[in-house]
Formats: C-alpha cells, structure tokens, sequence
C-alpha cells in the first residue's frame, strides 16, 4: 500500500538524480539522507564525457529508479543540479575522487548529502530459479466491463488436476505481476510456493503495468475488483482448474479487492488476506501519518496540529465537494500548519498534495469501508498481518476484520498476527518502509508455509 505523506512528510518521497564535473565523476555513487530517525540511501548512476554528462538516480530504500535530473550545473569542483518537479536541489563539492560532499534541498527545507562511489549489490535469495517443477503459461484475459485485456502468468503442477486455484491481487500503486518492491519480487515468490505445493496461481499485471492495458489513474478500488472479476471468469473457463476451488489472496489494498468480490459473488471459495485492512481508509492515512510523525521526532503540538488539519483535508476530499474546488479547500486548510506568509515553494507543494488527494482512487479509497463487504461474505477467510505493520496496523485492523465476519457452520475463519514482521511479512527491526529494501528475506517462509496448508486443509 502507498504511503500517503503530507507537507513534511514530503521530504520522504525523494526521487532525484544527479551529474558531476570532469573527468573523475562517472559511475555510481551512494549516499544517506538523515531526516529526523529515517535514514534513505540515494544511489546515483553517471555516464558521460567531455562535459557532456547524464545521470539517474535510485532511492532503494522507496523504490524509485532511474529518476533524470533535469538541470545541471559543474563549475569547477561545484555541482548544482535541479529536478523542478519535486523542488530539488542539491549543491555539492568534489573533495575527491570518491567523494562528493554537498546540500539536499526540498521544499525549503535542507538536509546534507555526501556521496560516495559504490558498487550496487542486490540480494534477493528467495526469487526462484529455472527449471520448475511445475508448468508456467504465459496469459491474457479480457476485462469486457472495462474493455480491456490484462496479461499475466498462470503456472500449474506438472501432475494431476484439476487443482485448487489462487489469483493473487496486489496492493495499491501501479504493480506488475510479481508485485516487484524495491527489487524484492513477494508474488513470484508467493506463486512458485504454492505451485510447488499443488496449488495453480494466476498473477498479473496491473491496469497499465507490464503487458496489460488500460488507465490506472482514472481507476478506483472498485474498477480493480473487476479486474479481478475477470481473471475469475477466465480460469473458471480452464479444464485444469477446478471451478469450485478458486479464491483469491491479495495483499494489503489487494485484500480490500477481494473482499469486495467475494461479497458479490458467491463463486470465490476462499479469500487470503496479507495485510489487508478491516478500517476505512482514511483512518488507515491517519494511522501512517503519525508513525511517521512519530518517526521524524515531530513535536506533540506540531504533530496534534497537522492531524487536525489532516482530519479536515479527508473530510474534504469525501464531500461530494468536484476535484476542483475540494482541491481549492485542500489548499486552504494546509495552509494552517504553514508560516503566515509561506514560501513559494510550500504553496507549491500543497497544491501538488491536493491534486493528489483529489485522484479518483485516493477520494474513493478515504470513503471505502471494508468492513461493508467483510458481512456479506460467505466464503472461507484466512487474514494474516505483521506485527511490525507500519502501514495498516495490524491489531486495529485484523479485530475489525474478525469483528465483521460471520460466523456459519462449515465456514473457516482463521485470523493471525505474526510477531516481527512488516507490511511485507518480513522479519525486520523497525517496520519501516525505509527498511523493506535493506532485507535480503522477501517472506518469511512461515507466512508462506500457513497460508499452502490452510489452502490445502479446505478441500
């Protein structure tokens, strides 16, 4: 699930890219920025020659890459470069040939940033490795509601059939099929799992990721359930499935999906959620907003301010209020934690913020209350969240979960919170979202052992 930060939360959403001067700067250089307890590693990819200088940079730690810096300056040992999008700045000063030492401005507000040459390792041991002991088909299905095809990977046990059948649906953000996080790849590992264990999974691309079509920033939660939808129909339709063993696991905003089809179809025989939310959305932001204000050491009177102002911005954003004019009244009341007369650039970044804030999916997301669709489900439910969870709060929501769901004879309920593990079911220190690429594990594989036997002891 996206983060949703605001105002100084900003300075976490970093994406930037950098270039240097002469003949020493070309290669990859790695640096940290410390913003309060949160520290981001920045790699920075340079190419060029005589002058002529180009550069990406990735931030791992939040899963951005090959971000272009779109203006540069070298004077000297002096590098000014500037990405006008995101109001980024950064000054620096090559003192040597492996060091870079500078400024990181956003927003008005500067942090320091030395930069060191670095060799980029990447170690993700869990991502399985041909040849497979099961079959793997390459797939598309068709949307006909939303008149699109969306493209994806079945794989099926080598033997047997028909078999039990799990589609997986990611979480929010556009994601491709293996729900690739900061190099970590938790479906394709989730699906060679289960296959291995005689389970055939379907996953695929979001709306306008990898190989499928359409616009995902006109979608809401609800245009995605059809998605879904679709790839039910479609493996209803193969021989090798049983059509009555099908179900879905989706993660985090993926399990809000299949809630809501399962709610509406009497067809979906199981639901496995991973990290999915029981709470309405905008008290799922409000539950991120102050860990993170928590993070960054944000004063009580200062935090207690922006989650005011925080309260009234949703309430806005779930009026009936049109884009335009919610965005207006976003502005306005943001402008209540900023100075009296604010800098340009603060202006800027609440109008920004407010464009976000007024997306299709983000003003049905704030309204969306899963629990709704939790009571009209009928089908066997395994809900499963980490303890560490900084984004959906795991003791919160799996009680609203269990709170909603019926109770009928024959229907398995099983609710779980593994100690020491994040949003992504990871074994990890802190939980935050900065640690996710610094873990080598993608899932622990107890999380992936209880979710094939719970499966497999339905049927």
């Amino acid at each position: 699930m996206r983060i949703c930060r605001f105002l100084t939360i900003l300075l976490t959403s970093l994406t930037m890219s950098i270039v240097s001067s002469a003949q020493s700067v070309t290669g990859d250089w790695q640096g940290t920025l410390n913003v309060g307890s949160i520290s981001l590693r920045l790699v920075f990819h340079i190419s060029g020659e005589n002058g002529q200088y180009k550069a990406t940079m990735d931030s791992p730690d939040q899963g951005a890459k090959g971000i272009p810096v779109d203006d540069i300056k070298v004077q000297e040992q002096q590098i000014t470069l500037t990405i006008s999008q995101l109001m980024v700045k950064y000054n620096g000063t090559i003192t040597a040939d492996s060091l870079i030492a500078g400024t990181f401005t956003q927003g008005g507000v500067s942090s320091p940033l030395t930069l060191k040459r670095t060799v980029v390792r990447i170690n993700r041991p869990q991502n399985p490795q041909p040849p497979y002991p099961y079959r793997s088909e390459e797939i598309t299905f068709r949307n006909e509601q939303a008149s699109i095809n969306l493209a994806g990977t079945l794989t099926l046990p080598a033997e047997g059939g028909p078999f039990t059948a799990v589609i997986l649906l990611t979480g929010s953000g556009t994601q491709d099929r293996d729900e690739t996080i900061m190099e970590h790849k938790p479906f394709l590992v989730i699906a060679d799992y289960l296959t291995r264990h005689g389970i055939a999974v379907l996953r695929f691309d979001d709306r306008g990721a990898g190989r499928s079509e359409g616009n995902p920033t006109t979608a809401t939660t609800a245009d995605f359930a059809t998605d879904a939808e679709a790839a039910l129909d479609y493996l209803k339709q193969r021989k090798e499935i049983n059509a009555s063993r099908i179900g879905f696991l989706g993660h985090s905003e993926g399990g809000c999906i299949a809630f809501h089809v399962a709610g509406k179809r009497k067809d979906v025989a199981f639901v496995v959620s991973l990290a999915g939310t029981g709470l309405p959305g905008d008290s799922i932001l409000l539950y991120q907003n102050h860990i993170m204000a928590r993070t960054l050491q944000m004063p009580e009177e200062t935090w207690k301010a922006q989650n005011d102002m925080l309260k009234k911005i949703y309430d806005i954003a779930k009026s009936e209020l049109s884009d335009k004019e919610a965005a207006r009244m976003i502005v306005e009341a943001g402008k209540s934690v900023l100075p009296s007369t604010p800098a340009p650039e603060q202006t800027e970044v609440l109008k920004k913020q407010a464009q976000a804030i007024t997306l299709p999916w983000m003003r049905y997301f704030l309204k969306y209350d899963p629990r709704t669709d939790l009571a009209k489900m009928h089908c066997h439910l395994l809900a499963l969240n980490g303890e560490k969870d900084m984004q959906v709060e795991a003791e919160a929501n799996l009680k609203a979960i269990k709170e909603a769901s019926k109770s009928e004879n024959g229907r398995r309920i099983t609710i779980m919170q593994y100690p020491g593990l994040n949003h992504l079911f990871q074994h990890c220190q802190t939980g935050m979202v900065n640690e996710y690429a610094r873990i080598e594990e993608t899932i622990s594989p107890e999380v992936l052992n209880d979710i094939a036997a719970w499966i497999n002891s339905l049927f």
